[in-house]
């Protein structure tokens, strides 16, 4: 093989992406010699990337945070926008970029992996203040906004797994119908 054919060298990032597609697919296939073959690499690709499994787990799982959880809370806090137009990219990127597609899988392999529980905890913690800010800041009192922040984060975390999946212009139409849905007094 010459130079020209040789493999771009992955980076960390796209391993961690395969895993989680993986994991979402069918968790008993989350091992390394899986996600080398679906990567088209060898097994030691990931030990260039990776101290052992226990770094790879607790790799995978600040990944999904950081991704699908601290990007989207850092895209919105920097955005000079009102609550309102927040609250409806928080709806665009869940429902037209489905951020909440490893909720799910994520949650059911924490009971396999204890040790990424604290960092489900601190994505609900986020997520949960993020919604209340906003929807304080709408006009809803504490109590209020405490119960809309938890059932739209329970709504959305959990969109990707029903089996009605939504189309790209039923998503959209959804983003204002739930957007009016949540702020509805």
């Amino acid at each position: 093989m010459n130079q020209s054919e040789k493999k771009p060298r992955l980076d960390r990032e796209t391993w961690l992406q395969q895993a989680l597609d993986i994991l979402a697919e069918n968790p008993e296939h989350l091992r390394i010699d899986e996600i080398a073959e679906r990567l088209g690499v060898s097994k030691g690709s990931f030990y260039w990337h990776f101290e052992n499994r226990s770094d790879f787990i607790q790799a995978m799982a600040e990944y999904w945070r950081d991704k699908f959880t601290s990007d989207v809370r850092n895209e919105i806090s920097q955005a000079d926008n009102s609550a309102e137009d927040r609250l409806r990219t928080i709806l665009k990127e869940t429902l037209i970029d489905k951020i909440g597609r490893y909720d799910l899988a994520i949650r059911a392999w924490a009971r396999h992996e204890p040790s990424i529980n604290p960092v489900i905890r601190e994505v609900d913690k986020i997520r949960m203040q993020v919604l209340n800010d906003i929807f304080v800041e709408l006009g809803f009192d504490e109590m209020e906004a405490i119960t809309r922040a938890r059932v739209f984060v329970l709504c959305h975390s959990f969109e990707d797994t029903l089996s009605i999946r939504l189309n790209r212009k039923e998503a959209l139409e959804q983003v204002d119908a739930r957007l009016a849905f949540f702020t509805r007094r």
